[in-house]
């Protein structure tokens, strides 16, 4: 794939992910208005447990089909069957469990979801198959496109559904009919492909097997690598929302929704390029772009967080009411998650192209342990501790995943931490700042902090002679 194309996929993703966030933003503004924490909270949950029902049922094979280059229409046909048989597996653990897995999450709502709709978890399935073969044939702007029309049916059908029936059941079907119509969409655009693949399929009973036989030390690593990280980055909602109420999750959803916003435009338009692309380049290659993107994170990401976070903070209760200003808080909290997040995203897939999948669920197992224990010793005290205790963990893990993704590819330890710790000198930087706007004018904080980090990044280009213009140029448009 040439750099134009690859610079077009960036740029697409980019462009429709921030079309997409604004658009979910506004609608969340309505949804947490007009539902309760605890129905926020059992949302989350479902989302979750869906997720990772979907995770396992692929057994990886989606990951190998996209990385493998020799052998790729036989991992296709296995992905396609094994995408069937989970289904079906999937649709009916799921709603005989779903009793057991509202106990446990402390909700009958939660409960009855699981059994009546456990349909869905066919449609998830179904969709992580149809985003694997796009990804394969590097369909960056059809993919941003599918993403876009699902946000913008969903969020449509939830507004005015919303407007006459106040109920989760009205949000979660909403979302889930976005991704049946985007798994539609995307179907349709490779359908002559999926077709031969189920042809083949219906064909060669039983070659999913084989190809697990041949992979199976790549599919277990990985498998449990996706499951563990999906434990580990969602503990606060998986496993802490078995010891707290709904709405306790409510909150930390709510936080974690409007911090996100600007994080999931970053990581959506670089990793889900950078993936399939990363496959195909060298060592160095890699080494390379992985150096630029940590050089955005400090400069652009990581402040343009704080400061949206900031923003966030004085802006929740006058945009959404006295009712969520007990998230207030846990707004700091989800910056140091969010913003350790950048550092993952997109190295994230690096193990896996160097086929060093038992490396990724090494350091998952030890990240999952220190994240949740953290959690649950902070938990004694509060809530809000717990949440602190994990988000602090969380950081401390995700520099050392980079570190570990630097080294793979060949690059010394010692180099790569004193670029990240070089990376977090512009964000503590704009911390201080902040901080004194505080303090100095607090009636015009907001304005003054605005003009405060437009004047750094205008002195930060002007010291770096301008690369801080021209790494942007890397996502905004062609580069030569």
């Amino acid at each position: 794939m040439s750099k134009s194309q690859v610079l077009s996929g960036i740029r697409w993703t980019l462009a429709t992910t921030v079309l997409r966030r604004v658009i979910t933003l506004v609608l969340f503004y309505f949804v947490a208005k007009w539902l309760s924490k605890e129905d926020l909270g059992v949302f989350r949950e479902y989302c979750l447990i869906l997720g990772l029902f979907s995770v396992v049922s692929s057994l990886s094979l989606d990951f190998h089909y996209i990385i493998e280059r020799r052998k790729s229409q036989v991992s296709l046909i296995a992905l396609w069957q094994l995408a069937i048989i989970s289904s079906v597996v999937g649709f009916v653990l799921l709603s005989v469990a779903s009793g057991w897995l509202g106990n446990l999450y402390q909700s009958g709502v939660l409960a009855k979801l699981l059994r009546y709709t456990s349909i869905f978890l066919v449609i998830e399935i179904l969709r992580r198959t149809v985003r694997s073969v796009a990804s394969r044939e590097l369909q960056f702007r059809e993919l941003a496109l599918g993403e876009t029309w699902n946000v913008v049916f969903y969020s449509v059908l939830t507004f005015l559904a919303l407007y006459f029936y106040r109920s989760v059941w009205v949000y979660v079907i909403a979302f889930y009919l976005g991704n049946a119509f985007e798994t539609a969409y995307l179907w349709h655009l490779n359908k002559e492909k999926i077709s031969k693949a189920l042809k083949q399929a219906a064909s060669r009973m039983g070659l999913w097997i084989q190809v697990l036989k041949r992979y199976k030390a790549f599919a277990t690593q990985a498998t449990l690598v996706s499951v563990i990280n999906q434990f580990s980055g969602n503990a606060p909602v998986l496993i802490m929302g078995m010891l707290v109420e709904p709405l306790y999750i409510g909150l930390y959803f709510f936080a974690s929704t409007l911090i996100g916003v600007p994080v999931g435009m970053f990581n959506a338009a670089v990793g889900q390029v950078f993936f399939p692309v990363f496959a195909g380049k060298k060592d160095g290659d890699i080494a390379g772009m992985a150096t630029r993107y940590l050089r955005l994170v400090g400069s652009l990401g990581l402040p343009l967080l704080l400061l949206f976070s900031f923003i966030m903070m004085y802006a929740v209760q006058l945009l959404f009411g006295v009712k969520w200003g007990e998230a207030v808080p846990l707004i700091p909290i989800m910056f140091i998650i969010y913003g350790a997040s950048l550092y993952v995203n997109p190295m994230g897939g690096i193990p896996f192209i160097k086929r060093k999948a038992g490396w990724e669920l090494g350091w998952n197992i030890v990240s999952f342990v220190i994240k949740v224990g953290a959690m649950l010793w902070g938990l004694k005290t509060s809530f809000t501790t717990a949440l602190w205790a994990f988000a602090l963990a969380s950081a401390i893990m995700s520099v050392t995943f980079y570190l570990m993704s630097m080294h793979l590819l060949g690059i010394r330890l010692k180099e790569t931490l004193g670029k990240v710790l070089l990376s977090l000198v512009p964000a503590l930087i704009y911390a201080i700042l902040l901080n004194v706007i505080v303090m100095l004018t607090p009636w015009l904080s907001v304005a003054v902090a605005l003009a405060g980090c437009c004047l750094i990044l205008v002195v930060i280009d002007i010291l770096s002679k301008g690369w801080l213009r021209a790494d942007l140029k890397l996502l905004l448009r062609r580069e030569s």
